[in-house]
């Protein structure tokens, strides 16, 4: 069959792309390697706990706010029940030396106080950065659909580093921790990420933190019954091998690794820019662009412990733990012990009612940790990365006890995620934990190739997480029919009242 468009990568990303153009009217394939769609944010159960991968809570999912209005947009509100983390408190930054803890809210003006209560010598400080954050983010593409979109900061590689923004503001180093500690979301160091970068994340956290009851579960369920809805055809299981061209330099089909050919008149890749190296040949792209794909550094990996504990971990309720043994981000550059490393938990849930207790931890850790065995597969790794991984998991364990003493004593099963696993699971060839960096100097790619009917989204052209993965379906989509026209459709999704 032949369609208008085909997107590769069955991602939030991917899946956003495919309903706007099934929307418009376009015969659409939305093709995924995975059994399934949205594989990263699907989660997994075990011993009657829910554990979630890709998805643990979204800034922008208020009634009318930016995610909400987008998903009301794609067809997935019915499908989904969000509901509000503490609004005194959805994050917490705990720094063991010194001893140092802040519970921070959601809600500029609840968020300012808080700040001014804790740091009353850095006012001025907390105000110019709060307001600088506001203004950065309500500029982007589609959060203010009444004002003028802003400068492109998603795009930008130039002006000041998160870091040196807030060394002009304080030399408060616990202040400074505390307003980088959301690098933690997008794995890039403050002396590495813009500012412009960091504000269009940190912002949507800014004004309000949901989850969605079931998790990633039932944000994919949705995403499927959208899909399914939408007339949108699946090929799951096949991955894309070849982007496919007509002799004067257009799209005209993409080659499945089962030898199917969809034929189209254009593709959207949202795969990891050096897999879509791959997938085109390369005298159909400039040297000087294959060389910048190619020069394009990912974010650090992880170790993520998925923990079932006799009873719930109090401050867990409605909150996230970020864990700072100093307050700094050394971690990114440093190959520093286990316990000298930050860690963020959040809670797991029992599954049908189960009453089981549990969480998720994730640790930084390089790929070059595991790369020893990068040849080997799920389920068949040889004892010395079994024993490594052991070691990894008794060691994640000893840090989160010692650091979380409510947590001691109380862990009965655990199971560990390595960069590898990562890897296999999640599509991201190095075990990234969030795809290619954003970073000062690097310039990511753009959504339109110099490929005729090629276009680009994902987490490497606008920001990781649920935000910036759906934000990435609509902007590449604006380019074929334009950002006030989508704008418009926007609009009318907004809730009355």
């Amino acid at each position: 069959m032949k369609y208008d468009y085909v997107v590769i990568g069955g991602g939030v990303s991917g899946i956003t792309t495919a309903l706007i153009l099934a929307k418009h009217g376009c015969r659409t394939a939305l093709v995924e390697r995975s059994k399934r769609v949205a594989p990263t944010v699907r989660g997994f159960t075990r011993r009657g706990l829910f554990f979630d991968t890709g998805f643990h809570y979204t800034g922008a999912l208020g009634v009318g706010e930016p995610l909400d209005i987008f998903f009301r947009y794609l067809g997935l509100s019915d499908g989904i029940e969000t509901y509000p983390f503490k609004k005194e408190g959805f994050d917490i930054m705990c720094c063991l030396d010194p001893s140092f803890e802040f519970h921070q809210p959601y809600g500029y003006e609840s968020l300012a106080g808080a700040f001014h209560n804790t740091f009353p010598g850095d006012k001025e400080a907390v105000d110019d950065y709060l307001g600088t954050v506001r203004k950065i983010y309500c500029s982007l593409p589609y959060v203010n659909l009444d004002g003028q979109a802003g400068p492109e900061a998603f795009s930008s590689v130039h002006g000041p580093s998160l870091e040196e923004f807030l060394g002009r503001l304080t030399g408060n180093s616990i202040l400074k921790c505390v307003l980088s500690m959301h690098c933690f979301l997008y794995g890039v160091s403050p002396g590495e990420t813009l500012f412009a970068h960091h504000a269009c994340i940190a912002g949507s956290y800014y004004e309000s933190a949901s989850g969605i009851k079931g998790g990633g579960q039932s944000l994919a369920k949705a995403f499927e019954d959208a899909l399914e809805k939408a007339g949108v055809s699946i090929y799951c299981g096949q991955g894309a091998k070849n982007i496919l061209a007509a002799p004067g330099g257009a799209v005209n089909g993409v080659a499945l690794n089962d030898g199917t050919t969809l034929e189209c008149g254009g593709c959207v890749s949202t795969v990891h820019p050096h897999m879509l190296l791959e997938m085109v040949p390369d005298k159909l792209l400039r040297p000087a662009y294959v060389k910048r794909l190619q020069d394009l550094e990912d974010t650090s990996s992880a170790c993520i412990l998925f923990a079932e504990c006799t009873r719930p971990v109090e401050r867990l309720q409605g909150s996230n733990l970020f864990i700072f043994p100093r307050p700094d981000f050394s971690f990114f550059h440093n190959d520093l012990p286990v316990e000298e490393r930050p860690l963020y938990i959040t809670a797991a849930r029992g599954s049908n009612g189960s009453g089981k207790h549990g969480f998720i931890a994730i640790c930084p850790m390089s790929n070059a940790k595991t790369q020893r065995w990068a040849d080997s597969v799920t389920g068949r790794r040889p004892v010395d990365y079994k024993i490594f991984k052991n070691e990894m998991t008794e060691k994640i364990c000893s840090h989160i006890e010692a650091s979380c003493p409510e947590i001691a004593g109380t862990i009965t099963a655990v199971e560990c995620a390595t960069p590898l696993t990562l890897r296999d699971y999640t599509g991201s060839p190095y075990g990234s934990i969030y795809g290619v960096k954003h970073r000062t100097g690097q310039y990511n790619p753009m959504p339109v190739t110099r490929l005729k009917g090629l276009y680009l989204a994902g987490q490497a052209v606008t920001a990781p997480g649920i935000m910036g993965a759906v934000m990435s379906g609509f902007i590449v989509c604006e380019n074929i029919f334009g950002r006030e026209h989508l704008r418009e459709e926007l609009k009318e999704c907004r809730p009355q009242g």
